[in-house]
C-alpha cells in the first residue's frame, strides 16, 4: 500500500512537470499575425518587413514569431486600427492618419520636430503610448521611419501667390488626413482616394496631384504623371508599430523585452533604410521629369509654418480628452 501511494504521488507530479513544460513551451513562442496599411511594394513596407519582422523573427525565434498576412487586400487602410483594436490581428504597422479620426493625436506626431530619441528621453514617446492604451486599445511599440518627410505633387506647375506659395485655389488633391490641413490652408478642394487609385486619378484628371512621402512615388508609377514637385519637404511620418492591448499585456516579460529590444533597432535601422530608398527615387524622378519648385527665404518658411500650424490646429480642434499643450511641448520646439 505504501508502494502505491509513493507511486502514485510520483506519477502525479510526473505528470504536473509533463503540464508545467508543456506551459511553459507555449509560453515560450508567441505567435503574433501583423497586417500593415500601405502596399508591399511601398517604400515604408519594405522598411518594416526588413528592419521589423525579418530581424525579430531571427533573433527571437522559439520566444516571438512575426506571421505578415498582408496588407490594403486584407483590411483597408482605415479598418487597420480597428482590427488592431478588436484583437482581429495583433500587430499594425501603418500611418496614424488613416485612423486619424479616433487617434487625433497622430496629428500631434505629423507636427513633430523632435527626434524620436528625444521623445524616448523626454516621455513623448510614453505619452503617445498612453493615448494608443487609452484611445486604441493598442501599445505603441515603435515609431520606425520617423525623420522621413512629405512633398506636395503636382501635375502642372501652379500659380504663386503674392506671398510666394503654391496657388491651389479650387485645385482638386488626393489627401489623407496627412496633407487634407496644408491643401485646404492653400485653397485645395482634397478628395478621398485610395493609394492604388491615385494613378488612374491623375490619368483621368480626378486630382491634379496629392501629397505622399519624400519616398515612394516611383513605386506607384506616379513619377511617370506629375511634373513639379514642391519643396521644402514638410511633417515627418506617423507610420508607427501598433499592438493589441491585451495581446501585449498577455506576454511575458522576456517576449516583450524582445520585441522592445527590436523596436528600439528598427527605430534607428528604418531612419537609414529609408534615405538610401530616398536617394534611389531621387534618380527615378529625375528620369521621370520631375521639376523641382523650391520655395526659398520667406516663402518656404512661410510654407512649413502653415503647414505645422494648420495640423496643430486640427489637433486641437479634435483632442478632447487629449492633454494637447503637454504633448505639444514634448513633440515640438519652437525655433
Amino acid at each position: 500500500m505504501i508502494t502505491q501511494i509513493k507511486f502514485g504521488a510520483l506519477a502525479a507530479l510526473a505528470l504536473t512537470s509533463a503540464v508545467a513544460a508543456t506551459g511553459s513551451a507555449v509560453a515560450a513562442e508567441a505567435k503574433l499575425t501583423a497586417i500593415v496599411s500601405l502596399q508591399q511594394t511601398n517604400p515604408l513596407t519594405k522598411s518594416f518587413l526588413a528592419n521589423f519582422v525579418k530581424p525579430l523573427n531571427e533573433k527571437a525565434k522559439g520566444t516571438v514569431v512575426v506571421r505578415f498576412v498582408g496588407g490594403p487586400e486584407v483590411v483597408p487602410p482605415s479598418n487597420g486600427g480597428d482590427a488592431i483594436a478588436k484583437g482581429q490581428f495583433d500587430i499594425l504597422h501603418g500611418p496614424g492618419s488613416y485612423y486619424i479620426g479616433a487617434f487625433p493625436a497622430a496629428y500631434a506626431m505629423l507636427a513633430s520636430n523632435v527626434t524620436i530619441a528625444e521623445l524616448h528621453k523626454n516621455g513623448g514617446f510614453a505619452m503617445l503610448d498612453g493615448l494608443y492604451q487609452k484611445k486604441m486599445n493598442a501599445k505603441l511599440v515603435a515609431w520606425g521611419e520617423s525623420e522621413l518627410g512629405y512633398n506636395t505633387y503636382l501635375v502642372a506647375p501652379p500659380k504663386l501667390r503674392a506671398d510666394g506659395l503654391p496657388d491651389l485655389t479650387n485645385m482638386k488633391m488626393r489627401a489623407s488626413g496627412t496633407y487634407r490641413p496644408l491643401f485646404e490652408a492653400l485653397g485645395a478642394v482634397t478628395v478621398n482616394m485610395k493609394e492604388s487609385e491615385i494613378y488612374t486619378g491623375l490619368q483621368r484628371g480626378l486630382v491634379q496631384g496629392f501629397g505622399w512621402p519624400v519616398t515612394g512615388v516611383p513605386a506607384l508609377g506616379l513619377h511617370k504623371l506629375v511634373k513639379v514637385r514642391v519643396m521644402p519637404a514638410f511633417y515627418k511620418t506617423n507610420t508607427v508599430v501598433v499592438m493589441n492591448l491585451a495581446k501585449w499585456n498577455a506576454l511575458t516579460q522576456e517576449q516583450k523585452q524582445a520585441i522592445e529590444s527590436q523596436s528600439r533597432l528598427y527605430e534607428q535601422t528604418s531612419v537609414a533604410f529609408m534615405a538610401k530608398e530616398a536617394a534611389a527615387d531621387e534618380v527615378s524622378l529625375r528620369q521621370g521629369g520631375v521639376k523641382d519648385l523650391v520655395l526659398e527665404g520667406a516663402a518656404g518658411q512661410k510654407y512649413l509654418q502653415t503647414a505645422f500650424e494648420a495640423l496643430w490646429v486640427e489637433y486641437k480642434k479634435l483632442s478632447k480628452g487629449d492633454d494637447g499643450e503637454a504633448l505639444r511641448a514634448k513633440l515640438y520646439k519652437v525655433e
